[in-house]
């Protein structure tokens, strides 16, 4: 008795810990001094702290584009990258998440099946597919570019991750929906390399 007592009270300082972000904070980039939002969090295995940002990178470079040509979206929704564009964007002493950082981070606020709710932004997602935000992630609708074609804003946000598919041509990267029956979860896709898509950074 004593034994499940102390198990269900584990539990329950894990899951609810799994939903905070421990800290939050701001980065100047310098190179255009757009500032970010950054949240901060515990790597349960090794201890150390992870700092991400909390914002879709807004970087202007080569293969980078606003939704829809439209520069007043980037100031909510950040940029659209290349996969090869977003390994070379994020500012010195960050880099674009690997598929292991990714992996951590949906773990750490729930698994793929609840993760979404923590890291999904409060509005923004169409028919009422929000989070809660408790992650302090505030995962974004941004949509995607592909084929020279703008689609889903405010229905879909895409993430690359820095780790290749292992196909010539693809690379790793994670999503989330507003549909309802999909909004709590978090999917890990292979996306081809010429896609664009949002970037978050994480500081080395």
């Amino acid at each position: 008795m004593i034994k499940q007592h102390i198990l269900t009270l584990l539990a329950t300082l894990f899951f609810t810990q799994a939903g905070i972000a421990q800290s939050t904070g701001t980065f100047t980039d310098s190179r255009d001094g757009q500032t970010y939002k950054t949240f901060s969090f515990k790597n349960a295995l090794t201890g150390t702290t992870v700092t991400w940002m909390a914002q879709n990178l807004n970087y202007k470079v080569q293969g980078s584009y606003a939704y829809d040509d439209k520069e007043s979206n980037r100031k909510k929704f950040g940029l659209l990258y290349t996969w090869e564009a977003a390994k070379k964007a994020c500012p010195k002493d960050w880099h674009l998440a690997t598929d292991n950082e990714w992996s951590m981070l949906v773990t750490k606020f729930g698994g793929m099946d609840k993760a979404g709710e923590a890291l999904k932004s409060i509005s923004g997602w169409a028919e009422d597919g929000n989070g809660t935000n408790s992650s302090g992630f505030n995962a974004l609708p941004a949509g995607i570019r592909r084929n020279n074609l703008y689609e889903v804003m405010g229905v879909m946000g895409f993430w690359w991750s820095a780790t290749p598919r292992g196909k010539e041509g693809k690379a790793w990267g994670w999503d989330m929906s507003y549909a309802k029956p999909l909004k709590t979860k978090v999917f890990r896709f292979d996306a081809y390399v010429s896609y664009e898509v949002s970037v978050r950074c994480v500081r080395d």
